[in-house]
């Protein structure tokens, strides 16, 4: 378990890059990256959609996957809208700290325009009371835990500045995914204490320490790789110290709340689809949550 787990966790790793550094020179369009995270986020709002549906807050797939993906295209729409010149910037995001979430208005929007057709939708299928007022609320949280949380990992690709939001998005990425394999290794090989037993028996206290470790060291190699070999501005590295801990955090965390979905619906994972890892969702689960603080923490101690 533990070598496939791995193995395809180098696989998704090593294609990611692939795909982000030759979508570097597709700028702002950046299809690749639309491939994938839409491609991801729809299978996975298909796993979160068959999860709930054994809860009273059954959802209407349909819906979630629909407003996701609605959610997802809003993402590329203000960076393809208006004028793109030689002089124009790339993005609204220029480390700002007056207005660092302007971008966002696009997806917000989107998802509040979201809510109203659920609203509708469920209006004009309405047949007797005691299940609509779920439903919707399945649906909403469905596509807000996935579309509205992804956003800002979504928008780290228009970070400005050569390679910006390559170095995010791998730092991102490195840092959830080590944290994640640090945490499960070292959780096997010398896990004792529980962590939080009643979300996931098999987490343990001393697997959450090595999940950091892993999470910190992972930071500071793509930072290293960064500032020493491709030779562009990234965070320094006690600034990246940071980042490894709070991200890494921010990750655990979020694989846990995705625990917490899983046996509410008393299921083990959300699918069989990635080998070692379960489902789409079970890979997704800790970019999730770590995503926005990443963002945060980068505007703030970013180059």
């Amino acid at each position: 378990m533990l070598g496939t787990r791995l193995v395809f966790g180098v696989l998704m790793v090593v294609g990611l890059a692939v795909a982000l550094v030759v979508d570097e020179s597709l700028a702002p369009l950046y299809p690749a990256w639309l491939l994938l995270a839409g491609s991801a986020l729809l299978l996975a709002a298909r796993e979160i959609s068959s999860l709930l549906s054994e809860t009273p807050a059954a959802p209407s797939t349909n819906s979630v996957i629909g407003g996701v993906l609605a959610i997802v295209i809003a993402n590329w729409a203000p960076h393809l809208a208006g004028d793109r010149g030689p002089t124009a910037p790339m993005s609204g995001i220029e480390y700002d700290p007056s207005s660092p979430l302007n971008v966002f208005s696009w997806p917000f929007l989107t998802f509040n325009a979201i809510v109203m057709l659920t609203f509708l939708i469920q209006g004009v299928q309405y047949d007797r009371p005691g299940r609509t007022m779920a439903k919707i609320a399945g649906s909403v949280l469905a596509v807000a835990y996935l579309g509205l949380f992804s956003c800002f990992t979504l928008q780290m690709r228009w970070f400005a500045g050569q390679y910006q939001g390559l170095i995010a998005l791998a730092c991102l990425f490195a840092t959830a995914k080590g944290s994640d394999t640090g945490a499960y290794t070292c959780g096997r090989l010398f896990g004792r204490r529980k962590l939080w037993p009643a979300l996931s028996p098999s987490k343990t206290i001393e697997g959450a320490v090595g999940g950091m470790v892993f999470g910190v060291v992972a930071t500071l190699l793509v930072v290293a790789v960064a500032r020493n070999v491709v030779r562009v501005p990234a965070l320094s590295y006690t600034a990246a110290v940071v980042y490894g801990v709070v991200v890494s955090a921010a990750a655990q965390v979020g694989d846990l709340m995705e625990s917490l979905i899983k046996r509410d619906c008393q299921r083990k994972d959300a699918s069989s689809s990635v080998p070692g890892f379960g489902g789409v969702l079970d890979v997704l689960d800790s970019i999730l949550f770590a995503g926005p603080v990443a963002y945060l923490v980068w505007m703030v101690l970013g180059p």
